[in-house]
């Protein structure tokens, strides 16, 4: 019998929980921005991997060969049968009721403050209800942790944050803070956020939606990470709670929200993925002539690749970018020889 992972006395019994809260995430997840379950096709951010990963969720085959500009591998359909951001037998039902009395409060009572109030020309915002934000953005830190391996928290930290959701006292002294992008234009909008989480560390950033959140394991352990706009070295300590009476949030408005993804993506994954683009080809070319490739043919080959369109790059499984690349070597070396 496995034990729930957060009581550690009960059986992990509880299938389909949501280690990110569904209410929040679903209409990142949906390609209309609907809050239909289950339906829909998602990017998760992971700046450990150089491809731009996704997956679906019961579409059909012409709708994932328009978005997506490809038909799916079978390693995709398989991963498509999984429920995104959601476990089996982790934690168990009691621990299950625990979470949604978390999320409950968080979902009724503030997510509308930001959600469907004007924010326009804000760029803070204090919430006097600290216990109830802390122990929402607590729960996703801890499943989080829990379920993904790249969001790797010492071993005490990870404990503190279980005693802090178990007592569900929000424990203030957990460094915490958490941006919140307001998304303006309708549901589908919500479709340009990102989710998934990044292997820095202290900060720990997790993107969820229209919030990102950044954790540090203690108050000796803030220091100062840019992260393409998200912080600034002047502001950046003031932005975080510790020990507060209320909790700020920092709001970035539509037009800031677009250049901060835009700038995300292109830093983390495309440049990334060109660059492993370059790598694969040089292995090659190491292969074939014994040198590393010229940076013309290098070059060459990415705008055959990608067609002169960085967006292009998400067509590609791994796999195909290998026969790609091995095609690609073959003709040039005929033509070579």
């Amino acid at each position: 019998m496995s034990l729930c992972k957060l009581c550690f006395e009960r059986e992990a019994n509880k299938k389909n929980t949501h280690y990110l809260t569904d209410a929040i995430i679903r209409t990142c997840l949906n390609l209309e921005g609907s809050n239909e379950r289950e339906k829909g096709l998602y990017f998760a951010l992971d700046n450990s991997n150089p491809f731009i990963d996704f997956n679906f969720q019961r579409l059909d085959e012409l709708t994932l060969e328009t978005t997506i500009g490809r038909k799916p591998t079978d390693e995709e359909i398989e991963n498509a049968k999984s429920i995104p951001f959601s476990v089996d037998y982790v934690f168990c039902s009691d621990c299950e009721d625990l979470f949604t009395d978390i999320e409950t409060p968080f979902i009724q009572n503030i997510l509308p403050q930001f959600r469907q109030a004007d924010l326009s020309g804000l760029e803070r915002v204090s919430k006097a209800d600290v216990v109830t934000i802390r122990n929402f953005f607590h729960i996703q830190l801890y499943r989080s942790a829990v379920c993904e391996d790249i969001l790797a928290f010492s071993p005490e930290f990870t404990e503190k944050l279980r005693h802090s959701i178990l007592q569900k006292n929000g424990d203030r002294s957990i460094p915490l803070s958490v941006t919140y992008l307001q998304t303006l234009g309708g549901n589908t909008i919500y479709t340009e956020n990102y989710i998934g989480f990044t292997n820095d560390k202290n900060p720990f950033i997790v993107f969820m939606n229209d919030f990102v959140i950044q954790v540090y394991e203690s108050e000796e352990s803030i220091k100062f990470l840019p992260f393409h706009g998200l912080n600034e070295q002047e502001t950046f300590v003031s932005a975080i709670n510790i020990n507060q009476e209320t909790f700020a949030f920092k709001i970035f408005n539509n037009a800031e929200r677009k250049t901060f993804l835009n700038t995300v993506i292109v830093n983390e994954k495309v440049k990334k993925t060109i660059q492993y683009y370059r790598d694969m080809f040089d292995m090659f070319w190491r292969k074939l002539f014994g040198v590393d490739a010229p940076v013309l043919q290098k070059e060459r080959y990415i705008h055959s690749l990608i067609n002169g369109d960085d967006n292009n790059l998400i067509k590609y499984s791994k796999q195909q970018v290998f026969e790609f690349t091995v095609a690609y070597m073959a003709k040039l070396f005929n033509v070579t020889k």
